[in-house]
């Protein structure tokens, strides 16, 4: 796997161990509630319940790609599954994103742009290797 395939994947995981962070740790502050566009603090913490639950879905795909770098030396195939299987969650996520609020068109790239480069360098580091 090039270098460049595992620093996307260790950059998606990266981004969503800090959506978990701001969507489970530190919603209740005005500053990162209103990146999620929400106008004020009783509508947070309306959804504060909701938005927690979505923050640990990030933490586990994060943990999910960062398995499948971990596992590169001892079961090329397992991560390499991993890897893919988790950017392509990541990217439908991302997709569904765009589709239910387009006011979040950075969201969408920060979160899918990653996950999309990694299947990428990995489709072309496939792609250019000789086959047996």
């Amino acid at each position: 796997m090039s270098t460049a395939t595992k620093f996307f994947a260790a950059l998606a995981g990266v981004i969503h161990v800090l959506f978990f962070l701001m969507e489970s740790v530190f919603w209740t502050n005005p500053t990162v509630f209103q990146i999620f566009t929400v106008a004020n603090a009783v509508d947070a913490d309306t959804m504060a319940v909701f938005i927690k639950n979505q923050g640990f879905y990030n933490l586990f795909l994060a943990l999910g790609m960062f398995a499948g770098l971990a596992l590169l030396t001892r079961s090329p195939v397992v991560a390499r599954t991993l890897i893919t299987y988790i950017s392509l969650v990541m990217m439908g996520a991302s997709i569904v994103l765009l589709f239910t609020l387009p006011a979040m068109l950075n969201g969408v790239f920060i979160q899918g742009l990653p996950p999309l480069l990694a299947l990428l360098m990995l489709q072309f580091g496939r792609a250019s290797r000789p086959t047996a």
